[in-house]
């Protein structure tokens, strides 16, 4: 069963969406459903919606954005659109 989360990230104006987007694919079993972002001066600021397997699979994925010193802020939105299974959100 795959669960979805949502995450609230910023990174700065220079880095790739394709890196992000690559560096959460990375990860075995993470898919990402839902993308916006929009431009708030210097940064990428959005949400991502991420269909997960395993909850390891979304720890990753947290572990490799901290790693990451282009993404400023990665934090809990309380869920929208999308059904979120429990009550588990993530904030760095």
């Amino acid at each position: 069963m795959k669960n979805t989360y949502q995450i609230k990230i910023a990174y700065r104006k220079g880095l790739s969406l394709h890196k992000i987007t690559s560096l959460i694919e990375s990860v075995k079993g993470v898919k990402i459903k839902h993308l916006n972002l929009i431009v708030k001066g210097k940064n990428f600021v959005g949400v991502l919606a991420l269909e997960v397997s395993q909850m390891m699979d979304l720890d990753s994925v947290v572990a490799l954005m901290r790693k990451n010193r282009d993404v400023s802020t990665v934090e809990k939105i309380n869920p929208g659109q999308f059904s979120v299974s429990g009550d588990l959100y993530y904030s760095l």
